[in-house]
């Protein structure tokens, strides 16, 4: 459910004479939350980093910034206001609001429970077979006419126990003597199973990543089932009964 491979991304960032890294980014930035989990990141001056331990490579154009991790390219609108960095587009469900140092990470990674040793992971089959379906999050995000970000990421759960995932990007910039935009996409498959509370995902590159899940009823449509991977939510693309 990761996305890997398949980037289609024009570093169109290109689309200007020069891209930069913009030096307010430089150093140590962190939340406490983001997508349902503790966030840190290190912009380095050379154009790498690190997010949560894992590095990748950026840059920036105006109020766009990219990340590439593992081949894979997203694109952002941030902004730097009053010391905080709000990010938005790209895999966020929202804007995120980020401070300097590690402090706001390291006070929620604290707060976490430990997992009791040897916790199940096995599928439970007869409560499994309700998350079989597609399920989808778009998102859309406009900068005052300056540019904007959309993004459709969806993921099957076949009842063979296989899954697909897609995801479809896109930014543009629109300020005084520049113009220009990126667009990316991926794709991936393997494996999946779920024990009652947590879905993990067998990918095909080898990964395996574990999300604790969540059944919610669409907020504004309540006959429309959600399922929450760490806090982000993924509608019924299918109808299917309301949890």
């Amino acid at each position: 459910m990761r996305r890997n491979t398949l980037v289609a991304l024009v570093l169109a960032l290109a689309f200007a004479a020069q891209a930069y890294g913009n030096p307010s980014l430089h150093g140590t930035w962190s939340a406490a939350e983001v997508n349902g989990r503790p966030l840190l990141v290190t912009f380095d001056a050379n154009g790498a980093g690190k997010i949560n331990g894992q590095p990748m490579r950026w840059q920036t154009l105006g109020p766009m910034l990219a990340i590439e991790q593992n081949g894979d390219v997203a694109t952002y609108s941030f902004q730097i206001d009053g010391g905080k960095l709000k990010v938005s587009g790209g895999d966020l469900s929202g804007v995120a609001t980020l401070t300097r140092g590690s402090k706001a990470a390291d006070a929620a990674k604290a707060k976490q429970p430990a997992k009791p040793a040897g916790q199940a992971r096995q599928a439970a089959s007869g409560t499994s077979q309700e998350l079989v379906g597609k399920w989808c999050n778009l998102a859309q995000f406009t900068a005052n006419n300056r540019g904007g970000s959309s993004r459709m990421e969806c993921f099957e759960l076949k009842p063979d126990g296989t899954y697909a995932y897609h995801y479809e990007g896109s930014m543009s910039a629109n300020a005084p003597g520049m113009y220009g935009g990126t667009a990316s996409q991926s794709a991936d498959a393997g494996r999946w199973s779920y024990n009652g509370s947590e879905l993990t995902a067998h990918s095909r590159n080898g990964t395996v990543s574990t999300y604790t899940l969540e059944k919610r009823n669409h907020p504004k449509n309540k006959r429309d089932p959600m399922i929450c991977l760490n806090g982000t939510c993924y509608v019924t693309y299918y109808n299917k009964p309301a949890w």
